[in-house]
């Protein structure tokens, strides 16, 4: 069908990742903290339709890696922002 899924799967991964990585940078928008949660799942759940529908299953293989990476450490510093 073409490589639709898995280009969307692939940006949403990499953004879920960047975002992710700082969204607990000290800042007064605690509406930022949801923005790695939510690009994550988008890149987690194209990347796992892409592997079934898509011609080509590299990127949508990356974007589910990608996405499920970034939600593991947001899911790490939420525990730890919130432990200490």
């Amino acid at each position: 069908m073409g490589k639709t899924l898995g280009i969307v799967a692939l940006v949403f991964g990499i953004i879920g990742l960047a975002t992710s990585l700082i969204s607990f940078i000290p800042t007064p928008f605690v509406i930022l903290w949801y923005v790695p949660l939510t690009t994550s799942g988008v890149g987690i759940i194209c990347g796992g339709i892409g592997i079934k529908r898509d011609d080509s299953t590299g990127l949508a293989i990356t974007g589910l890696v990608l996405g499920s990476v970034g939600l593991i450490i947001w899911i790490i510093f939420l525990v730890i922002y919130f432990l200490f």
